[in-house]
């Protein structure tokens, strides 16, 4: 109850750090290729529209267009195994688009933060970085016909996918965690690589793509060495409703469990050349009875493969809403959390276990359209105790409690 107590003074020193007013008065500029002029006032600033009117043609694309985020996340996790203590974190993310056609964008993605895997308190907007800005991505995307086309040396699986399975806001604590994320199993992936999209006239959509995890290694692209990972979708959408299915296929089965669960590979012997992969299906829907609510439901499978091992499928179940209410939206979901699970590690089978589930429930509060904060709530609803494992490599799921908030100033 002492960590609860703690953090109720978050939202309230999360206020403080808002702005309360501004004096200084709004310089636009519009193009650094031509002589523009800027609506100030005095001596002083009318000396700095000289100057910036002197700008050499080229020193900045009139094309380009920045924008960004910087995020702020306080809270903790009560009976964490790794700290239950209250933590705070930052992200900060750039996005850059610039167009040399008028058709096409160039974009490119730049984060820090100073979250880590020591730290169990994480939204979806934290970012790590130990402090020093990282390209996260960086693609072209261009119209060929009635396609879309994107290629690139750092492109996520999903940046050019129009089927949309679920429109859950995902902003608090599943967007940031192994299996809770919308569309986790069906949107890992990023690398060089290319892909291809469709919107069709009549609400149907199509994309496909491939993505190569080694493309800036020895190991390559399209490589037996290297992980190669292809993406195909079909959607559609209507007024008020709409859904998809999503398809995907990875190299490596480790690669997917590998952020939050090394171990069990390692335990079990699956090295590289006995990790075939695994593929994932992942079918969803949602609705809008009215202007204010949204349902989703989304159910994702993954089959993996291991040479000489016998590897059941595992398959999750979310459902989740979205209600604005007041200043804000009120949002909520609940999603099962299967795994693998070893009975044996001198046998050949992997099973699946049914660890419960997860439920969260927050508030995105808009202070104005650049300035949101968030409380919320997730908490676990173990099917048993970790005591009652047997197992030779079994797990649990933790019964753990996150609580915090997040603020995100957007500009």
């Amino acid at each position: 109850m002492k960590l609860f107590k703690s953090l109720l003074l978050a939202p309230a020193t999360l206020l403080l750090l808002a702005p309360i007013s501004s004096t200084a008065k709004e310089v636009t500029i519009s193009n650094f290729s031509h002589s523009e002029k800027i609506d100030i006032s005095n001596n002083t600033e009318n000396n700095l529209e000289a100057r910036i009117n002197n700008f050499e043609a080229g020193g900045f694309s009139e094309t380009t267009t920045m924008s960004g985020s910087a995020s702020f996340q306080i809270g903790a996790v009560e009976r964490s195994a790794i700290s239950e203590a209250v933590t705070a974190t930052y992200s900060y993310d750039l996005d850059l688009n610039t167009s040399f056609t008028g058709e096409d964008n160039l974009y490119v993605g730049i984060e820090t933060g100073n979250s880590s895997s020591s730290l169990d308190f994480t939204l979806d907007s934290s970012s790590s970085g130990n402090d020093n800005l990282s390209i996260t991505s960086m693609y072209y995307e261009f119209p060929l016909g009635e396609y879309q086309i994107a290629v690139g040396p750092k492109l996520d699986s999903d940046d050019l996918m129009p089927t949309t399975t679920s429109v859950y806001s995902d902003s608090f604590f599943f967007g940031s965690q192994y299996g809770l994320a919308s569309n986790y199993f069906a949107s890992q992936g990023t690398g060089s690589g290319f892909s291809v999209a469709r919107t069709f006239d009549n609400g149907w959509n199509a994309s496909g793509g491939i993505i190569g995890t080694g493309g800036n290694s020895p190991n390559g692209i399209l490589t037996n060495e290297g992980i190669d990972i292809i993406t195909l979708s079909l959607g559609y959408d209507a007024d008020n409703y709409g859904g998809g299915l999503v398809f995907q296929n990875s190299d490596s089965s480790c690669t997917l469990a590998g952020n939050f669960a090394t171990a069990l590979c390692n335990d079990f012997g699956i090295t590289d050349t006995l990790d075939e992969g695994y593929s994932s299906y992942t079918l969803g829907a949602y609705y809008s009875p009215n202007e204010k609510t949204t349902y989703s439901i989304t159910s994702s499978t993954v089959d993996a493969d291991v040479t000489g091992v016998s590897v059941e499928s595992i398959t999750d179940f979310q459902f989740a809403v979205d209600r604005e209410l007041g200043n804000g939206t009120l949002s909520a979901s609940w999603k099962t959390f299967p795994f693998f699970t070893v009975p044996d590690l001198n046998g050949t089978e992997i099973n699946q276990d049914d660890l419960g589930s997860f439920a969260e429930i927050y508030y995105t509060y808009e202070v104005n359209d650049s300035f949101t904060i968030t409380p919320g709530i997730a908490f676990a609803l173990p099917t048993q105790d970790v005591d009652d494992i047997t197992d030779d490599l079994g797990f649990s799921l933790v019964d753990r409690t996150a609580i915090g908030v997040g603020t995100t100033f957007k500009f």
